[in-house]
């Protein structure tokens, strides 16, 4: 007891003595802490100096413009300074911690004619505001100022890609797993960006010449030379290139509005939003490479929405010409997985004093995750040997399609490269392949690579690597599936591949369903009529195939984008579909595309058509009675006429169609027409139409459309599987082009008319609400409809010969069928939720008249 009280005494008294001796030292210490902003933008400053007054006691602020600084000599006023910005001085309080400051710094303010303007926010105005008509002007002289007023040019272009880990700079010592990639550390470089280490994994180069004619207006562009080093060469079959391409687009600021990361930024120049949509500030006058100019700030007047806060160099001259330009985007701007991005470019006059692109330099931090290892990528161009007549312009201008690349394109030697490259490779760019060489030693590094690959193509090798495998197992997504009638549903499947035989192709699958214990199967032998580098379906197409199948399929439901076999459509919401059809076809089928976009895809095609399922084809007899008809066939020729000006290629595995093709923005329009042949082991005989057309419409920084229009037309007497059933979606997931409250078979029509509208609001609405825009939600709304009929001749109920229609199935009325939906996307930055509402048709029996529906967004 004695020994407890001894104890405790022993250590209240030490207690004591340790909060007297920290109080009374922590009173002696004063401490700050907080951040760094620009007072106009409200953009957080990076590298900004923060020093005790009178001391060389400071620190610089940290990429989110923070800063921690302390001392124990009585100092109690810190500076803050950064070139371009108004020192500050801030007033603390001694032996205190003061935590959480906000420090604004004002940019520096200049006179020019006679003309101070001192940019504080809350003051703003438009009117009477030197800036907002010095920007009028430029608005007013861009035409004249872009080198499209040119009648035409050409130029040679050089373009350099790379891409790294950020701020890379790894413990490599910690353990004996790690050690083993010890020598990655002599491959580290530094950022041009934040100066951070940082290790480039890809680099990709094109040398090109660009031709440019004003009327008829016309582009092209031939590559003369490309080159893909990097960690991503064995995964891209052509997917990777056309999507990167996509994102990191060459950006003309004299355009009304600015495509880049797949988005559309107001343009600081645009001549319909931009002294709206910007706030302008005269800053400086300055000296560029001899050039006098404004130096001009902009900044958006909301700061989530898609825009840029920058600088405009423009020329004193009286020609409102830019000489330079810095874009950036915003903090708080509703961007995924961008952390800061930077674009630079400038410009050069040239002898007859028309002002041209020099250099442009696209520096971007993004992540994949918040909070883990990001990523650098630098994108710089070049353009040099202007000439503003163009040698050879008729067979140039002749040339069908914009992009073309030169047979010997990736072949160019190292020495080609070395000459004809505008600036020299840094030199861990140069080490690339000898670093992949020293990683590929590394096992775990190859296991890495192996399963990447399965990933992005969703394909399994059988070779080493992608130059080496001959044959490719997959797509792995289909692997599992289920339906009503097959149950369970296991397939198998694979393709060939150039390495086999670069002209010659064979693709296709095996599956079984547990439930109805059929095998299933597709088999298809393709000729190329052009060498291939990888799959038969690179552009441009020039194939012949000859295709054999037995399957189940469900009427009325027709995934367009996804194989039917993908696990994710198994989901399925609401009545569970039993009208089933076993199909057995074999058909001759070929496809050509031109460089211009224009394709034609032909066919010959013999279909049995087994009902299966609760689905049935019984015979509407003269006399009113019924004959079952367990299956019937039909000889079909048909063709596809397909015309997308100004696409992109796309050389992925699942074709231009595919969901993971990024180029969205070009027009499609489709006409097809399919006879069938009374004959040749056809039943029937039939001419079905249909025509279609799509469009991404942009409206600026407001967000998109997605619209579609359809028509089509049986112009014949036919059963009504050979009639117009809408397309329907019954799975969990978002699918296009289909009505998702609709059910399967619910209607038939013999001719129509439909649409389907969407409309992507990019945040519009939410970005403006207090304590809801930090969720960086985003608004989608949309509306679809079809309006058809069955005429007379094909309504069994009035004209013997056909087939009685299911039950639960009927022939369109009137009215048009409505749907429309309201959605969040941008649910932890990849999902989508939305709830469709049916609008028409709401006493039909055995309806669903709303519902949700789910899908994986991915989007900057």
């Amino acid at each position: 007891m004695i020994r407890t009280f001894r104890f405790n005494c022993w250590l209240v008294l030490f207690l004591t003595i340790t909060s007297l001796y920290t109080t009374s030292y922590g009173q002696s210490i004063t401490s700050v802490s907080g951040i760094v902003k620009d007072s106009i933008s409200g953009e957080v400053l990076p590298y900004v100096s923060v020093l005790f007054k009178n001391s060389t006691i400071g620190a610089m602020t940290d990429d989110n413009g923070a800063f921690s600084l302390q001392n124990s000599k009585g100092y109690n006023e810190i500076v803050v300074s950064s070139l371009g910005y108004v020192d500050k001085t801030i007033k603390l309080k001694t032996g205190r911690a003061n935590n959480g400051l906000v420090v604004a710094l004002r940019p520096t303010s200049y006179e020019l004619t006679e003309v101070v303007v001192k940019p504080k926010r809350e003051k703003y105005s438009r009117k009477d505001n030197p800036a907002v008509e010095l920007i009028k002007k430029v608005i007013d002289h861009k035409d004249a100022n872009r080198i499209e007023a040119k009648e035409e040019y050409q130029v040679e272009s050089y373009e350099k890609l790379s891409l790294a880990l950020d701020n890379f700079s790894p413990n490599l010592d910690k353990n004996k797993f790690t050690r083993k990639f010890n020598f990655i550390k002599n491959y580290l470089d530094t950022s041009e960006f934040n100066g951070k280490p940082i290790l480039t994994l890809s680099v990709r180069e094109t040398l090109a010449d660009r031709y440019y004619r004003k009327k008829p207006k016309s582009e092209k562009i031939i590559v003369k030379a490309k080159r893909m080093q990097g960690v991503d060469k064995t995964l891209d079959e052509g997917g990777i290139s056309a999507n990167l391409d996509e994102i990191f687009q060459g950006i003309n600021i004299f355009d009304n509005n600015i495509n880049i990361l797949l988005n559309r930024f107001v343009s600081p120049l645009s001549s319909t939003l931009a002294v709206a949509y910007y706030k302008y500030y005269i800053m400086d006058t300055v000296d560029i490479k001899g050039t006098k100019c404004v130096d001009l700030a902009f900044v958006p007047v909301n700061s989530e929405s898609y825009g840029f806060t920058g600088r405009l160099y423009i020329t004193l001259d009286g020609d409102y010409a830019l000489k330079k330009f810095t874009l950036n985007v915003p903090a708080h701007i509703n961007l995924n997985f961008v952390d800061r991005l930077r674009i630079d470019q400038e410009f050069k006059q040239m002898p007859d004093s028309t002002w041209v692109l020099d250099t442009e330099n696209t520096y971007i931090n993004f992540y994949i995750i918040d909070g883990t290892q990001e990523f650098y990528a630098h994108n710089f161009r070049s353009y040099e040997n202007y000439q503003f007549e163009v040698a050879n312009r008729d067979s140039v201008f002749d040339l069908l399609g914009k992009n073309h690349i030169v047979e010997q394109a990736s072949l160019q030697p190292d020495s080609f490269w070395i000459q004809h490259r505008h600036v020299p490779l840094k030199e861990k760019e140069s080490a690339l392949d000898d670093l992949l060489a020293q990683m590929r030693k590394v096992p775990v590094f190859n296991v890495v690579i192996k399963t990447a690959e399965i990933l992005i193509s969703g394909y399994i090798p059988t070779g080493k690597d992608r130059s080496t495998s001959k044959f490719d197992f997959g797509p792995m997504n289909t692997t599992f599936s289920s339906n009503e009638l097959e149950g369970f549903r296991m397939r198998v499947g694979g393709m060939t591949t150039a390495n086999l035989n670069p002209y010659w192709f064979a693709d296709g699958y095996v599956a079984y369903g547990v439930s109805d214990r059929k095998f299933k199967y597709n088999a298809r032998i393709t000729h190329s009529f052009t060498k291939k580098e990888y799959h038969s379906g690179e552009f441009p197409r020039n194939n012949l195939s000859l295709i054999h199948e037995y399957d189940v399929y469900t009427p009325g439901q027709d995934f367009l984008y996804t194989s039917k076999d993908n696990m994710f459509v198994a989901l399925k919401a609401g009545t569970p579909v039993t009208h089933m059809q076993y199909i057995r076809k074999t058909m001759l089928q070929y496809e050509k595309d031109w460089l211009n976009n224009l394709s034609v895809m032909g066919w010959i095609r013999h279909e049995n058509n087994e009902a299966a399922g609760s689905l049935r084809y019984d015979l509407m007899n003269a006399d009113g009675t019924l004959t079952n008809i367990p299956d019937f066939n039909k000889t079909e020729l048909g063709v596809q006429l397909r015309y997308a000006p100004g696409e992109r290629a796309y050389n992925g595995r699942a074709g231009r169609e595919s969901p993971f093709n990024l180029s969205k923005d070009a027009p499609i329009f489709k006409v097809s027409h399919q006879i069938g042949l009374n004959g040749l082991g056809g039943d029937y005989k039939y001419n079905h139409t249909e025509v279609s057309a799509e469009k991404r419409i942009w409206l600026s920084s407001f967000g998109h459309i997605d619209a579609l229009v359809k028509a089509g037309k049986v112009w014949d007497k036919v059963p009504f599987p050979l009639l117009i059933l809408p397309n329907t979606n019954q799975s969990l997931t978002i699918q296009p082009e289909a009505f998702n409250m609709m059910n399967a078979m619910e209607f038939v029509t013999d001719q129509y008319v439909s649409f389907y509208l969407t409309y992507y609001l990019k945040g519009w609405i939410l970005n403006r609400i207090p304590g809801v825009k930090w969720l960086k939600l985003r608004e989608v709304v949309s509306f679809s409809g079809i309006y058809g009929g069955l005429t007379d001749k094909n309504n069994p109920t009035l004209t013997p010969g056909l087939f009685q229609l299911p039950d639960g199935t009927m022939p369109m009325g009137n009215t048009p069928y409505l749907e429309a939906s309201v959605g969040l996307e941008n649910i932890f930055k990849i999902l989508r939720v939305d709830y469709y509402r049916r609008l028409t048709y709401l006493d039909n029996p055995n309806i669903k008249k709303g519902g949700f529906r789910i899908a994986l967004r991915f989007s900057f």
